[in-house]
């Protein structure tokens, strides 16, 4: 750890794990490291179906998503 508190993270273990991100977790006495997976962007087209014409208007965009249409 250096003096402003960050951890180093060899990167075989990066490598192996597959991740440079990751969630940091506090367990009873422990600090856990979770590696969170990368997500191309391309794979989340169209796994939202909404009714809106007009993707301009992001409050009527905004709506539909928490709607579920």
């Amino acid at each position: 750890m250096d003096k402003q508190g960050r951890i180093l993270i060899p990167a075989s273990i990066r490598r192996k794990v597959k991740s440079d991100l990751f969630i940091i977790e506090v367990v009873n006495d422990e600090i856990r490291l979770k590696p969170i997976k990368p997500i191309k962007l391309c794979e989340l087209f169209d796994s939202i179906t909404v009714d809106v014409n007009d993707f301009t208007d992001t409050h009527k965009l905004r709506k539909a998503l928490i709607e579920g249409k």
